[in-house]
């Protein structure tokens, strides 16, 4: 997997729409094609997938777990 940006971007856009992750084929044929370059790993980890995980835990609400009582056999 490689971690390519695109050379022109506007600045509003979502960084998913300029940063994106492909296997190791299509990235290079996305650079060759000189519109897209490669970038480091730790950009498209701060940009897109802790952006993510921070908004998904922000719209979680804590469930309360409810204690279950024990059971007894009848004999």
């Amino acid at each position: 997997m490689k971690t390519i940006i695109k050379k022109v971007f506007e600045e509003d856009d979502p960084p998913d729409s300029y940063i994106k992750r492909f296997g190791d084929n299509r990235a290079r044929a996305l650079v060759s094609a000189g519109e897209w370059t490669f970038a480091s790993k730790s950009l498209w980890k701060e940009k897109i997938r802790d952006a993510v995980k921070k908004e998904e835990k922000v719209k979680k609400p804590k469930k309360k777990k409810k204690k279950k009582k024990g059971s007894k056999k009848d004999e």
